[in-house]
């Protein structure tokens, strides 16, 4: 009897459970795809599940509303970036950090949009799943520095620097903001010795 029920569950080779994990990446992805076209308060569950090619009904079957799916698809924006970011290599480690994190967002503006633009200023559980992303950042960007205070600033900067960049079209060549940001970056790393303690 149950090989029976697993024999139903299969469909073109595929499990239920395989099926519905592909469904699930089908919507994430779309979701990227539309929040990044159409803004964060532009993307129904409609049009992500027009992009997806899936009903409504596969839509709640892996998510229970559309902020939990913004969430998850801004997870998989910061794996993404950081994915790129790993590519970069150079004899300098923050400017090839620096570069492969500027050339990420240029390469996939709409990852830049859902990553800097929709989730800035967001609820808790935003904040939450961008901590680990900003821990790796700061060890990339920022090697050695443990200052809260040159944190902030040299994280303020860079995500401004970001923000701008984005809004306004990607005008600048990477090289230049990846120059503009280096700045701020030497800089947390000559915050004073006590500073650097705590």
């Amino acid at each position: 009897m149950a090989s029976e029920i697993s024999e139903k569950r299969r469909y073109g080779g595929a499990s239920f459970e395989d099926r519905q994990a592909d469904r699930r990446e089908r919507l994430i992805a779309a979701a990227i795809e539309v929040f990044g076209r159409w803004g964060r308060e532009g993307a129904t569950v409609a049009a992500i599940c027009a992009e997806a090619g899936l009903t409504a009904r596969y839509f709640y079957e892996s998510f229970p509303n559309r902020e939990a799916l913004f969430l998850e698809a801004y997870r998989a924006v910061q794996a993404e970036l950081l994915t790129e970011m790993a590519k970069a290599s150079g004899p300098d480690p923050v400017r090839s950090a620096l570069t492969g994190f500027y050339a990420g967002l240029a390469a996939h503006p709409g990852l830049a949009k859902v990553f800097l633009l929709d989730s800035h200023g967001r609820e808790p559980d935003m904040q939450a799943a961008g901590e680990p992303t900003a821990k790796k950042l700061h060890e990339m960007f920022a090697p050695g520095v443990t200052s809260p205070l040159a944190l902030a600033g040299m994280r303020g900067a860079v995500i401004q620097i970001a923000r701008t960049w984005i809004a306004g079209g990607f005008v600048q060549p990477v090289e230049t903001v990846v120059e503009t940001a280096l700045a701020y970056a030497r800089a947390s790393a000559q915050a004073p010795a006590k500073a650097q303690g705590g």
